[in-house]
């Protein structure tokens, strides 16, 4: 499986969008991540020298140890130019500035395995990053130390007090009539009695309706 070279080592052309101070930041982790695989080279360069010698007998058990730890130097070098470019360089072209200035402080310590040269690099790097943090926060911005924030709990619900709403009449009710009138006829109607079958019927009717005997 063949690995683009540009997923491992970073483009040396800075984005023309970058501010100044970020794009020579950007420039200084470039040269760090060469510096890392530069160590690399010259680790695996010392770790075969002193195994060579050891295997020849013609030099003491300490070139064993050199040969053992130049392989591990070799080896955090290669690692730290690879995630360099991933955590730091990628950072920056993406524009999370932060994070890369956050990340290059663990370049720096790893940088010391390196005979101290790519932690250079990368120590100007960060001072770039952080001139451009200085440089773009808006004035009188000062950033939260931990430990400052304080954290308010949110108060409890108090429902809203009840309004007094006054409470509505009752209804009276209509006093019942001693004899309810007629299905559709006025309780004030003149009636009639009927002579013939004793049923009351108003009095403009000419006829009783229930035995039809006419009004006297």
């Amino acid at each position: 499986m063949n690995i683009p070279l540009g997923t491992i080592i970073a483009h040396g052309a800075t984005p023309p969008w970058l501010p100044r101070d970020v794009a020579e930041g950007r420039k200084f982790a470039w040269i760090g991540q060469l510096m890392f695989f530069l160590m690399a080279f010259v680790w695996f360069l010392l770790a075969i020298i002193g195994l060579v010698l050891y295997a020849a007998g013609d030099a003491s058990r300490n070139m064993l140890v050199m040969g053992v730890f130049g392989f591990f130097g070799m080896l955090i070098c290669f690692l730290g130019g690879v995630f360099e470019k991933k955590t730091v360089i990628d950072a920056i072209d993406q524009g999370r500035f932060h994070d890369a200035k956050n990340d290059s402080i663990v370049w720096i310590l790893f940088g010391l395995v390196g005979f101290v040269i790519p932690a250079l690099f990368m120590i100007l790097a960060y001072a770039k990053l952080s001139d451009a943090m200085t440089s773009q926060a808006p004035p009188g911005y000062q950033p939260y130390t931990p430990g400052q924030v304080s954290v308010q709990q949110p108060a409890p619900y108090m429902p809203p007090p009840a309004q007094n709403v006054p409470a509505p009449a009752p209804i009276q009710q209509q006093p019942a009539t001693a004899q309810a009138a007629p299905p559709g006829h006025h309780p004030s109607t003149p009636m009639l009695r009927c002579k013939n079958c004793n049923v009351q019927y108003p009095v403009f009717m000419h006829s009783c309706p229930n035995c039809g005997a006419p009004k006297e």
